[in-house]
């Protein structure tokens, strides 16, 4: 196998790949590698028709990519007004992205704790596109152990605005002190992206600066 040979399978890969992708972030931007590549490995081979095909995909791909970037999507967040385990919708929620919970938080349990709260968490069409959970340890202190987003929002957008530089769901619950159970590497490494830090064990606390 010569090294053009291999830049197809390569492209080809890049392509399957990309429509496996629930996140539409993630699909555009494996699509677009996939474009680019298989562009260059058509016009290397002469195949220009192959080559000008993928260029005119490859550039879809960047207008919408910067078009996903460039968008202002509002986010809000709100306390579910049922006791814990009582809500219709965040049990439809959990047992819709089970598979996830597993996951990202597989030490996950709705109903360990009396003191759990839930939150929604929607876009500025009040769209629910996540569940925020976890348990009031004190009057002011909040740990988190399910930080849940549906896959079109997996891009940390949410995160940023829950946390970040804004930390509006501290703002806005009066809550001065809030710490995450991290159960699983790839949760590690969302908190480390929106500002917390480690401080023992499998426990992360936000801090603003």
């Amino acid at each position: 196998m010569n090294l053009l040979e291999l830049m197809g399978y390569i492209a080809s890969a890049l392509v399957a790949i990309s429509l496996t992708m629930s996140s539409i972030v993630r699909l555009r931007w494996l699509n677009l590698a996939g474009g680019l590549t298989f562009a260059l490995y058509g016009f290397l081979i002469g195949a220009y028709p192959v080559a000008a095909v993928n260029s005119f995909t490859a550039c879809i791909n960047i207008f919408y990519l910067i078009k996903i970037y460039r968008a202002k999507v509002e986010f809000n967040v709100i306390k579910s007004g049922t006791e814990s385990g009582q809500s219709g919708y965040i049990s439809f929620f959990l047992d819709r992205y089970s598979k996830d919970i597993k996951h990202f938080f597989p030490d996950f349990d709705l109903f360990k704790h009396d003191e759990r709260r839930e939150y929604y968490l929607l876009t500025d069409q009040e769209t629910v596109v996540g569940i925020l959970s976890g348990i009031r340890l004190s009057k002011d202190h909040f740990q988190i152990d399910l930080d849940l987003v549906t896959p079109t929002y997996r891009d940390a957008r949410l995160g940023n605005y829950l946390f970040g530089d804004n930390n509006h769901f501290a703002e806005k619950f009066k809550i001065e002190n809030i710490t995450a159970n991290a159960q699983s590497e790839a949760n590690r490494r969302y908190l480390k992206g929106i500002g917390f830090k480690p401080i023992k064990d499998n426990v992360w606390q936000y801090r603003s600066s």
